[in-house]
């Protein structure tokens, strides 16, 4: 799940998408489209939950879809065994870490979620409308991989 205003969330969940398909059935989308009770229904094993940093705003839209989700996750009585998340930015990184804090906080909260990876992935972008940092995209790659292996 991402929230994307100009397609870098989207991206991130893509490649995400293509790294765990030869294993797992992914389904990606945005939160501004999926009913969090449509995933409670799904009873998905693994989320990934995406946000963006805009006008000093940390992720709103993906924290009240996840607070929505929790709560439709115990309404059925189901719990997601792992779930991580990843922010992009505009920001230098050493000027997004509240935000980065505040966010993975919200997911270690959520009570219908089991595990929490201990990491946050955040991607920086060149401009307000994108594209990633190629620097930015090598380090999703490693963090994917490294998703992929904790929940082996």
């Amino acid at each position: 799940m991402y929230d994307t205003q100009f397609g870098n969330g989207k991206i991130l969940a893509e490649k995400f998408q293509k790294e765990f398909s030869g294993e797992y059935e992914v389904k990606t989308g945005d939160v501004k489209d999926i009913d969090p009770q449509t995933v409670a229904n799904d009873n998905p094993d693994v989320l990934i939950l995406g946000g963006a940093i805009r006008m000093f705003r940390g992720a709103t839209k993906s924290k009240k879809w996840l607070k929505r989700l929790d709560k439709a996750l115990k309404y059925k009585g189901n719990n997601i065994k792992y779930a991580t998340e990843f922010l992009t930015h505009g920001l230098p990184t050493d000027k997004v870490q509240g935000f980065k804090k505040r966010y993975h906080k919200k997911l270690e909260k959520a009570s219908s979620i089991e595990n929490v990876y201990p990491e946050i992935l955040t991607a920086r972008v060149k401009e307000q409308e994108g594209p990633i940092l190629d620097s930015e995209m090598e380090k999703a790659q490693n963090y994917i991989h490294d998703i992929i292996n904790w929940i082996k």
